[in-house]
């Protein structure tokens, strides 16, 4: 049995979300303390993720946290039952009591008013985003590593190849030769 999961837009999660007894939070004091999150496990929990891409990352917090709030009114994000940014890279997700009526809807809008009192508390009293956490590793591709180890070294043209050498050492494929 999976987690609960609607969508806002055209993502959907569908792996399950580990269980923890202490969860990183998104959010640091001012002094650099992390703020762990809220779980009430005796009422349902919504969490409302929004999805960054590598452009995104140049942000500050505060506009970070105004690009969040564009994207949950575009419904650009997912609502599921459990934080999706513990086990995906490059997204941030809010946690909306459950006391609020379970609509997509309603969810959304409570996340936009959760998420512009973050961004109030990051203005006024110096709550960060837990940068670290949030853009760790890389979205982007890197570049595959090449088998052979002289990829960088052109062969002048008039070298002769032995291609037989070459299948035999796998540095080429057999069937690349007929």
């Amino acid at each position: 049995m999976g987690n609960q999961v609607s969508t806002m837009g055209s993502s959907r999660v569908t792996k399950k979300a580990k269980k923890r007894i202490k969860l990183r939070g998104m959010f640091n004091y001012p002094n650099g303390r992390n703020i762990p999150e809220e779980f009430n496990s005796t009422k349902p929990n919504h969490w409302v993720t929004v999805f960054f891409n590598w452009a995104d990352h140049k942000y500050n917090d505060e506009e970070l946290m105004d690009l969040v709030v564009a994207r949950i009114n575009a419904r650009d994000g997912i609502i599921s039952s459990e934080p999706v940014h513990h086990d995906v890279k490059w997204c941030l997700s809010l946690r909306v009591p459950g006391y609020w009526n379970p609509t997509d809807t309603s969810v959304a809008g409570a996340a936009k008013v959760v998420a512009q009192w973050h961004q109030s508390e990051m203005r006024h009293a110096g709550m960060k985003i837990n940068r670290r956490y949030l853009f760790r590793s890389n979205n982007r591709k890197r570049p595959k590593k090449h088998q052979c180890p002289n990829t960088h070294t052109p062969i002048p043209h008039d070298t002769k190849v032995d291609t037989r050498k070459l299948v035999t050492s796998k540095l080429v494929a057999p069937d690349a030769f007929p």
